[in-house]
């Protein structure tokens, strides 16, 4: 009987093949990870464009302030522990009446009305108006917040337009009718329901979820509800600071008609 063999193959040929192999191995690796890498950095690349375009534009769904405010970029947060309005170190707006107390509520919204150049109204959300003789030319606008003071602190008159914006407190010195006599209108005016119309608005716009919360009272052996909570706050000085800072100064005449190009996207 014969035998075949098959000749082994040479050693080295099968080092030159496993090589050949692994270097193939290697290869189909990096490919994938420069692949991966590839598609994270376009994607990092399109997020930070989309970042950058919202919150750049009229409308920013990433961050709390969706429309355009000129004071979006001083905007900051903090924790505040509100009082309750009771017991004793009440703050100097909830005091009795004096001249102080008066400073203090008026100096809330001292700098309301403002002024900004075209550039930033131009990315209003709505059209606002010029301010007269201003060039480079300024237009006019007060941030929500020192309007909503101003209605706590509400004057009486309905002709806005030609008064300069300080108050005659009217919804807050309604509750002192012995130190603040009531003016010939008295507080039923449609001005002061339009403040109130605004102030609900403002409370149900903003919708602060910050949670009261109810204790074991000893001395009322009962379950008190305690508002003296901490809230999560934007930094109010830091928007008073913004406002004195683009004080307009006195209110201008507004029956003066001042034809302007300003166009609203």
């Amino acid at each position: 009987m014969k035998f075949s063999y098959t000749a082994l193959r040479d050693r080295s040929t099968i080092s030159l093949q496993d090589s050949a192999h692994e270097q193939r191995t290697v290869s189909h690796r990096l490919f994938l990870l420069l692949s991966v890498g590839l598609i994270i950095s376009v994607s990092l690349n399109f997020a930070t464009l989309y970042i950058w375009f919202y919150s750049n534009g009229p409308f920013n769904p990433l961050f709390p302030q969706a429309l355009y405010s000129p004071a979006q970029d001083v905007l900051e947060y903090k924790s505040v522990k509100f009082h309750s309005g009771f017991g004793p170190d009440m703050p100097i707006y909830d005091q009795p009446p004096s001249d102080e107390v008066d400073r203090a509520w008026e100096g809330l919204y001292e700098f309301a009305y403002s002024k900004i150049p075209r550039n930033q109204a131009v990315r209003l959300a709505n059209k606002t108006y010029p301010i007269l003789g201003d060039n480079p030319a300024t237009y006019m606008l007060a941030l929500d917040v020192f309007h909503e003071l101003h209605c706590l602190v509400n004057f009486s008159s309905s002709n806005c337009a030609q008064r300069p914006i300080l108050p005659q407190d009217e919804i807050r010195k309604a509750m002192y009718p012995d130190y603040y006599p009531h003016t010939s209108e008295g507080i039923n005016t449609n001005h002061m329901h339009h403040c109130l119309s605004s102030l609900r608005q403002s409370i149900m716009c903003t919708a602060d979820i910050s949670t009261i919360v109810w204790q074991w009272s000893e001395k009322s052996q009962a379950a008190k509800e305690r508002s003296d909570i901490l809230h999560t706050c934007r930094d109010f000085e830091k928007i008073q600071e913004w406002g004195k800072k683009h004080f307009a100064g006195t209110m201008q005449d507004m029956t003066i008609f001042i034809p302007d190009d300003l166009n609203i996207p």
